[in-house]
């Protein structure tokens, strides 16, 4: 009886650490190897003392048009395609439920139909994790600079990963706030 006990221990270990290991396998691989990506952000939603310190970002375009697709359901993971503009931004610009054979340039995602708009509403990633010191600080540059700020991710394997924030080229982990003279 012993012996059960310790085993089952063993394996109760050994399940609850391997989900977040491999969590972070994926995210690592996605950040070495996955394409990058710049997308336009909006306003962000305000500060959460529940969940520690970190930006929340919205993506301007967060959303792609889409005949509603009577295999999925609402709130059913989909395969959403991801292109670029001139500018050099990117946008999501095809929804489907099957991954596409065309492009490896695609992110796994739950998608919410809005009917009355005809399009779709992408889960994105939404939190960039920074310095405790320096969130607050942050978000303040965020909020007055959000025409010129955009985050840039890497996307493999239908993973998507956010590498930085950033505010006129330049990553927002490193920009000092001005101080205000008294």
């Amino acid at each position: 009886m012993n012996k059960q006990k310790i085993i089952l221990y063993v394996l109760t270990i050994i399940i609850l650490f391997s989900l977040p290991i491999a969590t972070i396998i994926v995210s690592t691989d996605t950040l070495k190897d996955g394409r990058e990506f710049l997308f336009k952000v909006e306003a962000f939603d305000p500060y959460d003392m529940f969940r520690g310190n970190y930006l929340n970002i919205n993506f301007k375009e967060q959303e792609v048009e889409g005949i509603y697709q009577k295999e999925g359901e609402y709130g059913d993971i989909f395969f959403v395609t991801i292109n670029e503009r001139d500018d050099g931004f990117a946008y999501f610009s095809d929804i489907n439920t099957k991954k596409p054979n065309d492009t490896s340039d695609y992110y796994i995602t739950r998608a919410y139909y809005r009917s009355y708009a005809e399009t779709y509403d992408i889960d994105t990633p939404t939190r960039y994790y920074m310095n405790e010191n320096k969130s607050l600080d942050a978000e303040k540059i965020y909020e007055e600079n959000i025409d010129n700020t955009y985050v840039k991710v890497r996307v493999k394997d239908g993973k998507m990963v956010i590498v930085g924030v950033y505010v006129d080229d330049v990553l927002i982990d490193t920009i000092e706030p001005i101080k205000e003279s008294k």
